[in-house]
């Protein structure tokens, strides 16, 4: 008699349990929405490298910069500024981050809701810990207090590039715009009308342009830490975005008592 009483009244928190689970593990959708996201995310990483070069004289997400500075830094060439520790750090924990976080998300599904918003929320937490590590030592600077800085960047850094070139929009990287220009010039499509691909290019280098001058501003007439704040933030936006992607197409299952849409990513495990 009690079972038959609390059934109908757990039946509806199980269907909601049971849709909130089959959102999360669905799939994001390749649309106009996700390219959005990863400029935000290219503007976000913009203003990050701003602070950090002339900071610490070392790239965050910037890692073919770090790998010619490598040997500026090894030969002490131009007055000794190059930090081979820094630049070691950065490459070091920006490698670690794309390990970490590519390799996680082979295992969880690269696209899949939950480990985008997973992935990101503790990149933002990273960059948003760096932030206040750098307003806490902004008159005290420390060589240890540096390196855990570059550390937390890059970390965040490189998982965030592991993520996006993991969603399948090629044309954006959201930190390396070398490629992004030379595919964008070598285009033989360059001049139709109707050019996805050379759009994403486009916009792609202009929000790293424009995040990279909002840093340089929030670095001159505030201060570097509230330009972190801004690329933490940035990211953050992006985190709290990806829980309302739309998802791909899915099929209809029968899970019993109703008919309730199921990723194709799920009937394929």
């Amino acid at each position: 008699m009690l079972r038959s009483l609390t059934s109908p009244l757990r039946r509806p928190f199980e269907r909601f349990g049971l849709h909130c689970r089959t959102y999360l593990l669905s799939k994001i959708a390749n649309d106009i929405f996700l390219e959005a996201e990863l400029m935000m995310l290219a503007f976000a990483t913009g203003i990050m490298d701003v602070v950090t070069f002339p900071d610490y004289h070392v790239f965050a997400s910037n890692q073919t910069g770090n790998t010619a500075l490598l040997a500026v830094g090894t030969l002490h060439i131009g007055g000794g500024i190059i930090s081979l520790r820094h630049i070691g750090v950065s490459l070091g924990f920006f490698a670690a981050g794309g390990f970490v976080s590519g390799q996680l998300g082979n295992v969880f599904g690269c696209k899949r809701r939950s480990w985008l918003f997973a992935t990101n929320l503790v990149q933002t937490a990273l960059v948003f810990g760096a932030a206040v590590l750098h307003a806490h030592t902004d008159k005290s600077p420390n060589e240890a207090t540096d390196l855990v800085i570059i550390g937390l960047l890059a970390f965040a850094s490189g998982a965030q590039v592991a993520m996006a070139r993991t969603v399948h929009v090629p044309e954006v990287t959201t930190a390396m715009v070398t490629s992004a220009y030379i595919d964008f010039l070598v285009d033989p499509k360059i001049l139709e009308w109707n050019n996805r691909p050379r759009n994403r290019r486009l916009v792609f280098v202009c929000c790293m342009l424009l995040g990279s001058f909002v840093g340089a501003i929030a670095y001159i007439y505030v201060n570097p830490s509230t330009a972190i704040y801004l690329s933490a933030l940035g990211k953050l936006l992006v985190c709290i975005a990806l829980l309302f992607n739309r998802g791909e197409k899915s099929l209809l299952v029968d899970c019993g008592t109703e008919i309730l849409p199921c990723p194709v990513v799920m009937l394929h495990r």
